[in-house]
């Protein structure tokens, strides 16, 4: 892999205009008014996994067999954890979510076993504040972590 490439890439469209994060790649298009597409490479995390299920819509029988049909295949679940992240990062990664419940995600994929691209929502995300320090500012957060679901 190449050591420039982190496990996941979001992909934001936006027409706000507004500062993008410090970890952003070069926008499509930044003029005012216009759809601007921003990729915002997160920092790779502590702990990476994925689960792929199948959806179905099934049941059992009065006889007890199975009966079902499946609705969609290979949809992707991703949980990403940091033991640490500094606060400006962990808010950065916070914001890309606050204007689009859904975003392109770009990560690599245990069934094909390549990089895809997938619209995903993202879930709940926690941390856990790491101190407080002398002047009441809050340096960074433990434990963060979130979960990425395909649409």
């Amino acid at each position: 892999m190449d050591s420039n490439k982190t496990l996941v890439t979001i992909i934001s469209k936006s027409t706000a205009n507004g500062d993008l994060p410090s970890n952003t790649v070069a926008p499509d298009s930044s003029v005012g008014g216009i759809e601007t597409t921003r990729s915002y490479a997160l920092p790779n995390p502590t702990s990476y996994s994925t689960t792929t299920t199948t959806i179905t819509d099934g049941g059992t029988s009065v006889s007890g067999h199975l009966l079902s049909s499946t609705v969609r295949t290979d949809v992707v679940q991703i949980s990403l954890a940091w033991n640490y992240l500094e606060a400006s990062v962990w808010s950065e990664i916070n914001q890309l979510f606050k204007d689009n419940y859904t975003n392109e995600v770009l990560f690599y994929d245990q069934t094909s076993n390549e990089w895809e691209s997938r619209e995903m929502y993202v879930s709940d995300r926690s941390a856990g504040l790491w101190r407080l320090d002398e002047n009441g500012e809050v340096p960074g957060w433990t434990g963060c972590g979130l979960q990425l679901t395909e649409v």
